[in-house]
């Protein structure tokens, strides 16, 4: 075999070889172009597909923009018809403000008149125990003197039926003392109980007077049962009632009609 055939021959293999190459990167090439032709037909029809639902979208948009729209007119006309009756409000309230403060001065002008009433009250009612306390006293005077009359004029009347002319007994001091004993020289505590409780004032009135022998400023002991209540100052004293003021330190609030009074050593 010469040396030209087999130049020949390798040229020839050569050829084939890159005719072969050349058809398979042709084939190669083919096959990209149809892969990258799929990918594009799915880009498209996935394109299409978002088109589609983008036109529904904005058709649903459109359609919600309409009904906002029309919502946002219907508020606006809504917000047009509250600021004209706010406005009417503001007007009202003005008025009102106005017809306020005219009563306010017509309250705190009743609210002096009502102190100044309360005051006089106060006064009235204090003045009204009193007058109450004295006519009590006074009743009690008057039936104390009917009786004291009654037994008089029954004196009177067996003395002259009887028409007895008495010696009169007179006894030595110092011997009506020795009979009495010790008794007699020791002081005997005043006792009674509380007729009326005034919390307002402060004061007790009690069953004990002048009769009784007590004088203004004794000091009783106010007592419920066993239990100290507190003391009270005689101020005022009548023939069978007296009427003492609360000392520091005695509880009004647990004072009552009936409690022992005893005199304070």
């Amino acid at each position: 075999m010469s040396k030209t055939f087999k130049i020949v021959l390798v040229l020839l293999v050569l050829a084939s070889v890159t005719s072969a190459v050349l058809a398979v990167f042709a084939f190669v090439g083919k096959e990209r172009e149809y892969m990258k032709r799929l990918l594009l037909e799915d880009k498209l029809a996935a394109t299409l597909k978002d088109k589609r639902r983008l036109k529904k979208e904005i058709t649903s948009n459109e359609k919600a923009k309409e009904k906002a729209e029309s919502k946002v007119f219907e508020l606006e006309t809504n917000i047009k018809k509250l600021v004209a009756q706010i406005e009417e409000e503001k007007d009202k309230n003005k008025t009102t403000i106005l017809n306020l403060s005219s009563l306010k001065k017509e309250v705190s002008g009743l609210e002096d008149d009502l102190k100044n009433e309360k005051k006089e009250k106060l006064s009235i009612s204090k003045k009204l125990e009193t007058l109450e306390f004295d006519f009590e006293t006074a009743k009690r005077d008057i039936s104390r003197l009917k009786t004291e009359k009654q037994r008089l004029e029954n004196t009177l009347f067996d003395l002259k039926e009887s028409s007895v002319s008495l010696d009169k007994i007179v006894v030595s001091p110092s011997k009506e003392a020795s009979a009495l004993g010790p008794i007699a020289q020791a002081k005997k505590l005043l006792r009674g109980r509380i007729l009326v409780v005034n919390k307002e004032y402060s004061f007790v009135v009690t069953d004990l007077g002048k009769d009784d022998g007590v004088e203004k400023g004794i000091i009783f002991e106010i007592r419920d049962g066993t239990d100290f209540m507190g003391k009270a100052k005689v101020d005022k004293v009548y023939d069978t009632m007296s009427s003492a003021t609360l000392m520091p330190g005695s509880s009004i609030s647990r004072i009552r009609k009936g409690n022992l009074v005893i005199e304070s050593i």
